[in-house]
């Protein structure tokens, strides 16, 4: 009986190997994502562009969590364990940049103090958090930073930036385009944006290269982005 329980753990140990894969999401920030095997109690983050490698066993399951993602577990297959590169989706958790804001009636412009500066929603909520609105101490701002609500907040603020940038890259074509031409699911076009916003090429010239030129690239990326989407499929 001994023997039998030594080999089990033999093949248990001598089936674990170091898994790659990349996590797939239209947010555009896919570096430091929290990976860990709840199995083996090892851990490990993502790096640039979603890529990620964590020693596993088959049936181990994997709890994936970031600030700005919907956390998720993967249980790996034994098909997992052989591909050479395991994709793994996450959503994008767009309830960050829809928190309610406070509405505070008193503005410099409302006394006749000139015209207030003009935030963005995440803007206007990381500023709320991080200033005192005019209190001697600013106990809003020592409370965030303490319970960590400014950090995300800032994360807000990139993500919009982010958000806003993949929206001019797509707004170079209309969307008949995308899914017309490129094939491209109309529920994947802002997913396809954030794609192409990884590219540095296509980040430093599509504002300078002419549109023939620019709907080649755009071709070469859906080509690539829908090899991705038959993966996840």
């Amino acid at each position: 009986m001994l023997f039998f329980i030594v080999l089990g753990s033999l093949n248990g140990f001598a089936q674990q190997k170091k898994v790659l894969g990349k996590v797939v999401s239209k947010a555009r920030d896919l570096e430091g994502i929290y990976i860990k095997n709840v199995n083996t109690k090892t851990s490990a983050l993502t790096q640039k562009g979603g890529y990620f490698s964590i020693d596993a066993n088959p049936n181990d399951t994997l709890v994936f969590s970031a600030v700005h993602l919907i956390g998720r577990e993967k249980v790996l297959s034994y098909a997992d364990m052989n591909k050479s590169l395991v994709f793994v989706p996450m959503e994008y958790a767009e309830n960050i940049l829809e928190e309610l804001v406070i509405d505070r009636r008193v503005t410099t412009e409302s006394l006749g103090l000139g015209g207030a500066r003009k935030f963005t929603p995440a803007q206007r909520r990381l500023h709320t958090a991080t200033t005192s609105n005019g209190g001697i101490i600013p106990v809003d701002a020592i409370v965030n930073a303490i319970t960590g609500r400014t950090k995300m907040l800032k994360k807000a603020v990139e993500l919009e930036g982010e958000h806003l940038f993949v929206q001019q890259l797509l707004n170079k074509f209309p969307l008949e385009f995308y899914t017309e031409r490129l094939k491209i699911p109309e529920s994947y076009y802002m997913a396809f944006g954030y794609f192409m916003a990884q590219d540095p090429i296509i980040v430093t010239s599509y504002q300078t290269v002419d549109i023939t030129q620019l709907n080649i690239m755009y071709t070469e990326k859906a080509t690539e982005f829908l090899e991705i989407v038959k993966v996840l499929k």
